[in-house]
């Protein structure tokens, strides 16, 4: 595209920020834009609904949603949501873990969520909140630097935009508009997972509010989830290492179907079950971008990085980045001169937040680790500090962080262990 072509053909509309990505990270820092007082313009690629998964929220989501004025609409189309539950291979050994018991304050409960509607309310909410959005809807970067941003937005319809703006919002998601800008997405070397993912109806569930959670099956290797959701409607998905997937004998549903016989709970479940939309696939989905911001822009949610789902963390970490990125936007806007600071507060923060959980996705494929979340102990209520990790808790709290530290230290204490006992007994 030529830059200058552009400019002279296309009228110039100013505005304060442009937010490329019109998922949760991106409608959640327009409304909380928009309710600042700024100019915003939002550009979706997508036209709302559209299917997406990531359907569980997690306890410390919901202040943020209450904040945006959506949590009641979110309620209505939510499963409750009061724990998660992990099982073990054999379908011998199953973990509930109540957000109810956390060690820190917050709500006792979540929600499964069918993503195309709550995309979709949180993107109505900001054009309800003055936001100026745009769907089927592809935007182009021109130019971004500290002196502001050049975006064209070219509607389905051959309509385009170019729009000026001070600063720039990528919640993009996996495709990173803005990865030529300040360095590319680096995949995640240690962990490359790929995923088949599916909505199955006629999967029972269990009686009283435990129906609602959220249940991890521990696959050797890999694991699936299993997501309650409204109208007899279960998500099941299917996380093995990406090499597996990849070298495949036959198509994508035997490849399933055999892993689902190896998964006795799961296998169950699904015997009498009817799939509601083909499986799909997605592959090597773990990776992070070289920094969240750049000069003139900062990246939210999967713009950024995105980690293996097993805890259900990639909506509630959207909604924090966007939140810590209006904090930054506005705090740059006041104090100009300290735009380097507090950029780089910001990016330490979401680093932070990432680290916070990524040990525990790391270790998720560890026969002790699962040991020890399937047979949790109230050991100086490390399994309180553990809950509320799973309830979105990322906070530097002490109360937290330092039994997560002794968790670490359990764990490698029981590895090494194990460890001389195979070598002692070879």
């Amino acid at each position: 595209m030529n830059r200058a072509s552009v400019l002279r053909d296309n009228p110039r509309e100013h505005c304060d920020v442009v937010v490329i990505g019109g998922g949760p990270g991106g409608s959640a820092a327009s409304i909380s834009l928009a309710k600042a007082g700024l100019d915003v313009v939002m550009v979706e690629k997508e036209q709302h609904p559209r299917f997406h998964v990531g359907e569980s929220l997690l306890p410390h989501s919901l202040p943020i949603l209450e904040d945006l004025g959506v949590i009641e609409q979110v309620r209505s189309i939510g499963v409750f949501k009061p724990g998660a539950e992990f099982i073990a291979e054999d379908g011998g050994r199953h973990a509930v873990f109540n957000f109810g018991h956390a060690i820190t304050p917050g709500p006792d409960h979540a929600y499964q969520i069918p993503r195309a509607k709550f995309d979709q309310i949180l993107f109505e909410r900001a054009r309800a909140c003055g936001v100026r959005c745009f769907e089927g809807t592809k935007a182009t970067i021109l130019s971004c630097d500290e002196s502001g941003s050049v975006i064209t937005a070219r509607e389905s319809s051959g309509v385009e935009h170019t729009f000026v703006a001070d600063f720039l919002i990528d919640a993009s998601g996996r495709s990173t508009v803005s990865t030529t800008i300040g360095g590319h997405k680096r995949p995640d070397r240690r962990t490359s997972s790929a995923a088949i993912f599916g909505h199955f109806s006629n999967v029972p569930r269990a009686s009283g509010p435990n129906g609602g959670n959220i249940r991890i099956h521990f696959t050797r290797p890999g694991w699936m989830w299993e997501i309650p959701l409204l109208e007899n409607i279960t998500s099941i998905d299917l996380v093995v290492p990406g090499e597996d997937l990849a070298r495949r004998e036959g198509t994508v549903e035997e490849f399933f179907s055999m892993r689902v016989s190896k998964a006795p709970v799961m296998a169950e479940a699904l015997k009498q079950a009817t799939a509601v939309r083909p499986l799909a696939t997605t592959g090597n989905f773990s990776y992070r971008a070289a920094k969240s911001y750049a000069p003139g822009l900062i990246r939210v949610g999967d713009a950024y990085g995105f980690i293996d789902p097993i805890f259900s963390s990639g909506i509630h970490l959207a909604l924090e980045s966007a939140r810590s990125a209006v904090d930054a936007l506005l705090n740059v806007r006041r104090h100009p001169a300290r735009r380097a600071a507090i950029m780089d507060d910001y990016d330490r923060g979401i680093r932070r937040k990432i680290s916070y959980i990524s040990w525990f996705i790391y270790k998720i494929h560890d026969p002790v680790f699962r040991n020890m979340l399937l047979n949790p102990k109230s050991i100086l209520d490390i399994d309180r500090a553990v809950i509320s990790l799973l309830a979105g808790d990322f906070r530097p709290d002490r109360k937290i962080q330092l039994r997560l530290i002794l968790f670490k230290i359990i764990r490698q204490m029981v590895s090494f262990s194990r460890s001389v006992e195979i070598k002692r007994s070879a």
